[in-house]
């Protein structure tokens, strides 16, 4: 298999793992409430005080907090009945967004000296569509 189309489906295979936190950081709302949140004190913020910060009702930050919890983005403090979110740095999911990444720039960038799309990689898919 051609160097670039394996490149391809390296990236494809990395990507599935990371796509729920790709999807939610793919939103307006959902990346302001992230730089909030990296903007915020070291134990999180509430609700409320994530919405007057992005400018968005409660029930909206409540949602979009919701989205980017389930992706592994954000997590929660629980104290007694207050709920603090704060950004998660969890080593494993921001090394796997990080390796793809770097593999998509490297991937680009050999891809550019090879003038894709009129190189080596281009052939190679017109080979194997024949």
């Amino acid at each position: 298999m051609n160097e670039c189309m394996e490149a391809k489906r390296e990236i494809a295979e990395k990507f599935m793992p990371c796509a729920k936190a790709i999807a939610a950081l793919g939103n307006e709302a959902r990346m302001r409430i992230v730089l909030a949140l990296l903007h915020a004190p070291e134990r999180g913020l509430r609700v409320g005080a994530v919405a007057e910060r992005v400018h968005m009702s409660r029930p909206s930050a409540t949602h979009h907090l919701a989205i980017l919890k389930e992706a592994g983005l954000v997590s929660v403090l629980k104290e007694e009945t207050k709920n603090f979110y704060y950004m998660d740095a969890d080593p494993e999911l921001w090394g796997r967004l990080a390796a793809l990444f770097s593999e998509i720039s490297e991937t680009v960038r050999r891809a550019d000296e090879e003038g894709y799309p009129f190189g080596s990689c281009a052939a190679a898919e017109k080979e194997q569509k024949a």
